[in-house]
């Protein structure tokens, strides 16, 4: 039975999805899940997650305990990112003043050149939202969602796509957090 009625709602790529994952239940999502005893909605699509306003809207509606967006690998460049993820968070922010929200960029232990722009697009928007004095907006970056995996957390030479290892990690990094803001 879940401790929680609303669920944690996560938004994101193939990452989120599972990818690569040897089966369902060893993906980050479900990890976290488990460890919260809570439902979660998983809208994760891979390629195909770019913050569209259409799924922040949707979003914005939905009975949630937290949600949890790193769609940082679908948008096709760091110009589009830095597009849409504030943009997204203001829709989804407006229409739910109190509820947390966890940014993430991609997980990656060692970020090139690319990697830390993307991240840094990210951690702008967290910025921001701290600025303007939103005290329930949280960022995880990507080193720290692979602490314990490092670059054996993945399942292709790219870097992308974490495996069993690397979801542990993210989730070793989600939970503590989401176990207090739920």
């Amino acid at each position: 039975t879940p401790r929680y009625e609303n669920p944690v709602v996560f938004y994101g790529s193939s990452i989120t999805q599972g990818g690569c994952a040897t089966r369902p239940g060893n993906s980050y999502v479900n990890m976290v899940a488990r460890a919260l005893q809570s439902n979660f909605t998983s809208l994760a699509f891979t390629g195909n997650a770019k913050g569209e306003d259409e799924i922040a809207h949707y979003i914005k509606g939905l009975d949630m305990s937290c949600f949890v967006y790193d769609y940082d690998h679908n948008a096709p460049d760091a110009e589009h990112l830095e597009k849409t993820h504030q943009r997204m968070f203001n829709i989804i922010r407006q229409a739910n003043p109190e509820l947390p929200i966890v940014m993430m960029p991609a997980p990656c232990y060692t970020p090139d050149e690319t990697q830390k722009k993307r991240a840094a697009i990210v951690k702008k928007t967290y910025d921001d939202a701290v600025a303007s004095g939103d005290k329930n907006v949280y960022f995880i970056d990507g080193k720290k969602l692979m602490k314990y995996a490092k670059t054996d957390g993945f399942s292709d030479y790219l870097g992308c796509h974490p495996n069993d290892l690397g979801f542990y990690s993210m989730a070793q990094a989600l939970i503590p957090l989401l176990k207090k803001l739920i």
